[in-house]
């Protein structure tokens, strides 16, 4: 009702700032300026409103258990309740939409809806609620509103697109999950830093089938229904640099926090001073450097904090943080050293090195996206580092009671089918456009074929233990 409200005031002062005809054309400039402040004012009222929602219902407990270890620090003698409550699901990312709604329309990019029920329908949209993706009120609005009839081809294209989700989500990341949770929820002493860093490895795969497979069948029934949604994930795992990484996955994430956080914090009158001033003492590039590691510290704190309220999460965010502001630093040596070693003659070599480089940053950002406890983390780190003994690899796995042959046939199996998949849409060849064209019993042969494989090697049922989506937790 508020993100409506919002709409409405803002066509009021828009229509107030327009002069009547009999007033001086001087005034014009005037009357825009006030609305203008009007606007920037009420905006601010509203995201502060929508913010404080969301950190009174998702962080309370986080805060309170921080305050009350600083309390006890200071031997203050005082007791802070832990304050819980229930957090509606999917509420970090209608909270963006609902922001990201308002700072359009200050922008001028939309227009308010005046309809209350469409507004609701979008910032409610049962496919995206829970784990997205992150829409546009302009990009989803039109498909949206539509009301575009359900043909076949719309209805085939979007079974698909379900389907390979449900490969992805119960085939791969379900199966995966007793092995994950076995090495990486348990006393971390007993395993050597390779079963650690095993457990970090099929995590990370666990995680992007998870989620993109999630993502997939909210993308599927969207398509079923003629609405469309934008993609969250374009080959990830073929990123070059930690920058190209994090434009692939959890796309409309980021593009979120670039253009609501990023270049607000870069066009502030605070960074445009700062700017003036360390381009006189340190100069452009230095500047430069200063001025984005400021606004990239910004947008990772809030990446950490949005993802979940634990140290974790925030340790996670400084990661990424440190290595694309390390990158930027240093580009000018990376470049050197790829000039002199002659990389660019040897693109197989230099692929070689950036795949290395990006899975080590990844699996290790993953790990600590899904350590919890920061304690255990720095002991897994150790194990890592000082206890590898590649040698106690088998007879770490042995030891893990979910281990098992057939679970790690089928996982292997469909992760090869996916990366093939992905490997044929890196070239530019997207395999669901192609299975569409298709003839109707070769269409549908597929996707039975697929329905049955699901079936047969899905990790459901006696035996497995539900598993929660990841980001439904978001």
């Amino acid at each position: 009702m508020l993100i409506y409200l919002f709409g409405l005031g803002i066509s009021h002062i828009d229509s107030k700032s327009i002069p009547k005809e009999d007033e001086a054309s001087q005034n014009l400039r005037e009357l825009k300026t006030q609305a203008l402040i009007k606007k920037r004012h009420f905006l601010k009222i509203v995201i502060g409103f929508v913010l404080l929602i969301l950190i009174v219902l998702k962080y309370s407990p986080f805060i309170s258990k921080n305050v009350q270890t600083i309390v006890s620090s200071l031997s203050f003698g005082v007791e802070i309740p832990i304050m819980k409550f229930i957090v509606p699901l999917g509420i970090s990312f209608y909270s963006l939409q609902a922001i990201s709604y308002c700072v359009d329309i200050y922008r001028g990019v939309i227009q308010p809806e005046k309809n209350f029920l469409k507004l609701c329908l979008y910032l409610c949209f049962f496919p995206t609620i829970m784990q997205g993706p992150i829409t546009r009120y302009n990009d989803i609005a039109p498909s949206l509103y539509a009301g575009n009839p359900i043909t076949m081809t719309s209805l085939s294209g979007g079974l698909q697109r379900i389907i390979w989700g449900f490969f992805k989500k119960i085939v791969i990341a379900d199966r995966l999950n007793a092995l994950v949770s076995a090495i990486l929820d348990v006393n971390h002493s007993n395993f050597s830093g390779s079963v650690i860093l095993f457990g970090a490895l099929i995590y990370t795969i666990q995680l992007y089938m998870d989620f993109s497979g999630i993502v997939d069948i909210c993308i599927g029934t969207s398509d079923i229904f003629n609405i469309k949604v934008p993609e969250n994930f374009r080959q990830p795992f073929f990123a070059k640099t930690v920058t190209e990484f994090w434009k692939r996955w959890h796309m409309t994430l980021g593009a979120w926090l670039k253009d609501y956080v990023f270049y607000p914090v870069m066009l502030s009158r605070h960074i445009k001073s700062l700017t003036k001033k360390t381009r006189k003492k340190f100069g452009k590039n230095a500047s430069l450097i200063i001025t984005n590691a400021i606004a990239l510290f910004v947008v990772w704190l809030c990446n950490g904090f949005w993802h979940g309220a634990g140290w974790n999460f925030v340790l996670y965010g400084m990661y990424y943080f440190t290595l694309i502001t390390l990158a930027l630093i240093f580009e000018p040596v990376f470049i050197k050293i790829k000039d002199v070693l002659k990389l660019d003659q040897h693109p197989f070599t230099l692929r070689f090195i950036q795949t290395v480089k990006m899975s080590v940053i990844i699996i290790f950002g993953e790990l600590i996206f899904r350590v919890e406890s920061i304690q255990k983390l720095i002991m897994m780190f150790k194990n890592v580092i000082f206890k590898f003994r590649l040698s106690y690899f088998v007879n770490g796995l042995n030891s893990v009671p979910a281990f098992n042959i057939v679970d790690i046939a089928v996982v292997l199996i469909a992760v090869i089918v996916v990366f093939a998949v992905d490997m044929l849409k890196e070239k530019g060849f997207d395999p669901f456009q192609t299975v569409i064209t298709w003839p109707t019993w070769a269409r549908w042969s597929l996707t039975y074929t697929f329905i049955l494989v699901i079936v047969i090697f899905g990790a459901y049922g006696n035996g497995y233990a539900p598993v929660d989506i990841i980001y439904a937790g978001f």
